[in-house]
């Protein structure tokens, strides 16, 4: 009973930061369509950003603070579930980078020269972006791993993958006009189908983030491992220790070994300590062996 309370507290509370998490991101992708359905303009040309000047323009930084604070929410989920630090904190820096994206609007469509609120939000934008996408490329190669391959299923490691591979690409494609605009380029507005590789961007990682959001989800149902070592072993009562009987035998390799107690229809794991077995490996002579009892 010891070892339960804390695992249902456990799972309580990751049932409700995942919830908070999908809620947020629901709500937030409702914003963001809803905006798109209203604002007239062409989503394979026109940036997201510049959805911010239609009628329902304020619905973008609404849009971007929840998915936000989704980000947040997964974020103290993972460190709950005991998955790796990096990942709530590369969630957390995401999110934070929205909030700048949100705090510092682009310049209207028109300008010539680009200000420094729009270069904050160009920028911050761009690092986001890169974050997820790199997060979940991180996040595919743990959970591929010794450490995080008991984990996490190779389904959501592979998705986790695709789309973190999808998103960068787009990122990379979207990105490179801007870049070659520093070279004297010229960058003509709505070319290169900008406002197609930015939703595909964001999309896919908003995807990549719900597939991570329901491996924390599922990781409530073993995440009491971690509580197990520190749950006090359940005593063995004094009438049990009375009743055991030593068992000698063999090991595999035929040395004489001492095997433990055995207790009349009760599971125990009983650890011989290191030098006490010693002696017992050398001839099965001396004093018995002092035990340490442990419930399984």
């Amino acid at each position: 009973m010891s070892s339960q309370a804390p695992q249902r507290v456990h799972d309580i509370t990751l049932q409700r930061l995942t919830t908070a998490g999908f809620a947020l991101l629901g709500t937030g992708l409702v914003s963001m369509v809803v905006l798109h359905a209203t604002s007239g303009l062409n989503p394979v040309d026109v940036v997201i950003s510049l959805h911010l000047y239609t009628p329902l323009g304020w619905l973008l930084p609404v849009s971007l603070a929840l998915f936000g604070g989704g980000a947040c929410a997964f974020a103290f989920a993972a460190r709950r579930a005991g998955a790796p630090r990096w990942l709530s904190r590369m969630l957390l820096v995401w999110a934070g980078f929205l909030a700048l994206v949100a705090l510092f609007p682009t310049d209207p469509p028109g300008l010539d020269e680009v200000s420094v609120v729009s270069a904050i939000h160009r920028y911050s934008a761009f690092c986001a972006f890169a974050t997820m996408a790199l997060m979940g490329l991180a996040f595919s190669r743990w959970a591929k791993s010794a450490d995080g391959g008991e984990r996490c299923p190779a389904p959501v490691r592979r998705a986790v993958a695709v789309f973190s591979w999808i998103g960068l690409l787009a990122l990379v494609s979207c990105s490179t006009p801007y870049v070659m605009e520093w070279f004297g380029v010229p960058r003509e507005p709505g070319a290169y189908a900008a406002g197609l590789l930015q939703r595909t961007t964001v999309g896919s990682e908003l995807v990549a983030l719900a597939v991570l959001g329901g491996w924390l989800r599922e990781r409530r149902a073993g995440s009491g491992r971690e509580f197990a070592a520190a749950a006090p072993a359940a005593p063995v009562a004094a009438d049990q220790q009375q009743q055991a009987e030593p068992r000698y035998g063999y090991d595999d390799e035929g040395r004489p070994a001492y095997l433990g107690r055995e207790f009349g229809g009760v599971d125990d794991v009983l650890e011989v300590r290191a030098g006490e077995a010693a002696r017992f490996h050398a001839g099965l002579a001396g004093a018995e062996p002092e035990l340490v009892l442990q419930r399984r």
